[in-house]
Formats: structure tokens, C-alpha cells, sequence
């Protein structure tokens, strides 16, 4: 009942300087009091009784302004309403084949939107209740991963994915396949069994390509990369905990394991050219990591974590999870962007084809408060210039 009067005490507040037409101020006020609210009718009572009080004020307090005024000089105002956010209801006003990046819309998670990279366009893709448990969007999204299969750009369903949501795997660089691991058991035994690397194209059956790796109950293999450009996945064999133990590089065309290594958590390119393997010294604190070549070789040794490259491999995000973010170039280590001195890194995506890399940061504005957290997405160029594309978004 406090919170009750505070609420309308507040409402007063901002309506009494709107000497508009009083009849009808004990609804008024009462409506906005309580919207949102669940009103026990016991209480009814008691809250009509505050609000005629405060309509009583609210009459006394017009009538002294009126009795200073000369009648025929009284003007009343009438406020235009403030526009009420609503989500995106235009579809996307860009060709089908445009590369976009896809997100939730802000006011609705279960509408899916899509936006231009250079932001000159945005719109509405996709209604649907199932959306809200996530998607995934191919490199160009120009399709999307969820629920209910794999749908392009006018949310049709294009084909239904040969694999389940969690076991989909990563989408390829072509944007038209993807790479997945699976193993003979849904649950598999203690001692864990072989999984086997397949790859699907959309709207066909997967193909086997190389046993690597095993499952096990509680850890098993996924894909880093996936690329049909480049003829390779690499292929990385987890940890109960989740971080890399091992990887392996695979010829796609022949299942021939290119290269191996026994490792730490790693990130690579979209194309497995480049791999970067961090290591994390608990005695300093600090974390290192090496980025090897397509062959295996010894590339370089950025300080801190790589979290992503660009389309092209030249530009690193780097960052620890939740912390400033920034973008460099990590053959030489020049950096060409430093992200929010408040915003932590969330994710990065590279824009495809291009030189662009799309990386998304938390907001303490926007605390989360959901099963996917809210992010502010900047798009980066070579050059260090970024916009804010999206903000508050997931």
C-alpha cells in the first residue's frame, strides 16, 4: 500500500501542471498509478479514497490559478503523448543476398531482426515463439540455425537441421554448409567412444568425413572452423570444463588429418589459416598466446587473449571475457581499437568477404536479466574507425 501511494503521489506530481480538463482526473491518475500493477480489489477502496483526495487538491490547486487569470485569457494545453517503443515492424529493405548481422529484437525476443553492416538498414526477419531459445546465423545471415530447422531471410524453413539444436555444430565460410561431430550413443559411456566429423549441405544428408577425437558422458569434440575456401576444419577435443585439450586440422575432401597438437583453449579464422592457442600463467596472472600457420608454424606471440580474427585473418579481437576489449593487428601487435572503458567483451564476428569485424560488449546500463545477455555490437574497420551499430541487444 506504500509503494501504492508513492506511485500515485508520483503521478500527481507530474500531472498537476496540466491544467487541461479536469472531469475524468480520478481515473486518470488511477490508471497510470497502477498500470503494470496487480491491484488487490480489498485495497480498491483505499486506493479510490487517496485518489479523490488527490483530485480534491489537484481541483483546489486549478481553481487558484484560474482565479488569478482572467477567464477569457485562460488557455488549456494538451501535451502530445510520448510515442511508445514498440518493436521493429518493417520487414528488412535489403536484397536477400546482402550481408547482415541478425539479433533479437530489444522489445521482443521472439522476433528476429536484421541489420546492414555500415547500419544504413535495419528491419524485421522473422516472428516466432521458438526464437526465443536462440539462433544461429551463417557468416552472411543470409540463414539462420534454430529450433525449427534452418530458414532464410522470410523465416521460411529451408530444411530441417540432420542434427539437433545443441548438436548442430559451426556453419561453414560458404554460408551453404556446416560441420558437425557425433558419435554412435546419444549418452555415451564412461569411457568415452570415436565421434566422427561430418559435413551437411543445407537441405541434404550429412557425409561422414574422419573419425577424430571421442565422446565421452561428460566432455566430448567440437568445430572451431569450418571452411570450404580453404578444403579444412579444425576440430578440438574438450575438456569436461569445456576448453580445448587437443585439436586437429582435416582435410575436408579426403578426411586426412593435415596436422595435430596437443594444447590449451584456442580461437582460429573462419578458414582454419590461422590458430591461437592461449596459455594462462596462474602465477602471474597473465596470458599469452601463439598463433600458428596453416602448416603448423610458429607465427607470432600476442600478449593477452585472442578471441577472434577478421574475415582475412589480419585482425585480432583480443580480450579476456567481460573485460576491455580491443582490436589489433597482431603481426605486429599495433592496436587500432579499444573498446568501452565499461563495457566487457561478449563476442566478435568477422564481416564476410570484407575487412570489417562486428564485436559485441556488455553495458552495466543494461544489466542482464535474461538467458542471454544484452550487448552494445560496434563494427570495426582496418582503419580503427567504429560505429555503434546495435545497442542493447541480444
Amino acid at each position: 500500500m506504500n509503494d501504492l501511494r508513492r506511485d500515485i503521489n508520483e503521478v500527481f506530481a507530474k500531472q498537476q501542471g496540466q491544467l487541461g480538463d479536469v472531469a475524468g482526473a480520478g481515473n486518470r491518475m488511477l490508471r497510470s498509478a497502477t498500470a503494470g500493477r496487480r491491484i488487490n480489489r480489498q485495497l480498491w477502496s483505499s486506493v479510490a479514497g487517496v485518489a479523490l483526495v488527490l483530485v480534491a487538491a489537484l481541483a483546489i490547486g486549478v481553481s487558484v490559478v484560474i482565479r488569478q487569470m482572467h477567464p477569457q485569457k485562460v488557455v488549456t494545453s494538451h501535451p502530445s503523448p510520448t510515442p511508445i517503443a514498440t518493436p521493429m515492424s518493417q520487414a528488412l529493405p535489403v536484397p536477400s543476398t546482402t550481408p547482415v548481422i541478425l539479433f533479437r529484437d530489444p522489445l521482443n525476443d521472439q522476433q528476429l531482426d536484421g541489420s546492414a553492416w555500415d547500419g544504413t538498414a535495419k528491419g524485421r526477419v522473422a516472428v516466432s515463439p521458438e526464437l526465443g531459445s536462440g539462433f544461429r546465423q551463417n557468416p552472411a545471415g543470409t540463414l539462420y540455425q534454430w529450433v525449427g530447422g534452418i530458414s532464410d531471410r522470410t523465416g521460411a524453413v529451408v530444411a530441417a537441421s540432420a542434427t539437433g539444436f545443441k548438436g548442430f555444430g559451426t556453419w561453414a565460410d560458404d554460408g551453404q554448409h556446416y560441420c558437425s561431430m557425433v558419435s554412435k550413443s546419444a549418452l555415451p559411456p564412461a569411457g568415452g567412444e570415436p565421434a566422427t566429423l561430418q559435413l551437411t549441405a543445407v537441405g541434404q544428408a550429412p557425409k561422414n568425413v574422419a573419425q577424430v577425437g571421442r565422446m565421452f558422458d561428460q566432455a566430448g569434440t567440437s568445430v572451431a572452423s569450418c571452411s570450404i575456401e580453404k578444403d579444412r576444419a579444425v576440430v578440438t577435443q574438450l575438456s569436461s570444463l569445456g576448453s580445448a585439450v587437443q585439436f586437429w586440422v582435416v582435410q575436408l575432401s579426403t578426411g586426412r588429418i593435415l596436422w595435430t597438437r596437443q594444447s590449451g583453449d584456442i580461437r582460429t579464422s573462419r578458414d582454419g589459416q590461422y590458430i591461437a592457442e592461449i596459455s594462462y600463467n596462474q602465477s602471474t596472472g597473465r596470458s599469452d598466446t601463439t598463433i600458428y600457420s596453416p602448416t603448423g608454424a610458429v607465427l607470432g606471440h600476442p600478449t593477452g587473449w585472442v578471441q577472434a580474427f577478421s574475415w582475412d585473418g589480419s585482425l585480432a579481437v583480443m580480450g579476456n571475457y567481460g573485460e576491455r576489449v580491443s582490436v589489433v593487428r597482431w603481426r605486429d601487435g599495433t592496436v587500432i581499437w579499444s573498446g568501452p572503458s565499461d563495457g566487457g567483451y561478449i563476442d566478435a564476428m568477422p564481416e564476410p568477404e570484407g575487412q570489417r569485424i562486428a564485436v559485441s560488449v556488455s553495458d552495466p546500463q543494461h544489466p542482464q536479466t535474461g538467458g542471454f545477455p544484452p550487448r552494445n555490437v560496434y563494427v570495426v574497420g582496418p582503419d580503427g574507425k567504429a560505429i555503434r551499430l546495435l545497442t542493447d541487444v541480444e
